[in-house]
């Protein structure tokens, strides 16, 4: 019974790191050709690269913490932004930026 308790405490905890961003607008960056500012529901800055060395998503002005993705994820996750801001919808990311993960993303509901 213990166990049974630690494990959903565990995974409540799991949970909570992640964090749902709202996607309203993205702005392709001055100089390139694959890397998005993203107008979020966050206060900090959001970009999406999909052009230089380390690809992902990029929080803060300098890109303070980052969310690496493989070159073919952070393709489709353009790909799919793009579709749902284009039909005036939101896009939600799901980001758990302590283990440095993108859950998921899809256009909000």
């Amino acid at each position: 019974m213990k166990a049974v308790i630690a494990l959903i405490l565990a995974f409540s905890l799991f949970e909570v790191s992640a964090v749902e961003i709202q996607v309203h607008k993205m702005k392709k960056s001055p100089g390139y050709d694959e890397r998005y500012d993203l107008n979020t529901s966050m206060d900090e800055k959001i970009v999406v690269d999909c052009q230089s060395f380390v690809q992902g998503l990029l929080f803060g002005e300098v890109g303070e913490s980052v969310v690496m993705l493989p070159e073919w994820e952070c393709d489709e996750l353009i790909v799919d932004m793009k579709k749902s801001v284009s039909r005036f919808k939101k896009h939600c990311l799901e980001v758990d930026r302590d283990r440095a993960v993108m859950d998921s993303h899809q256009t909000c509901k």
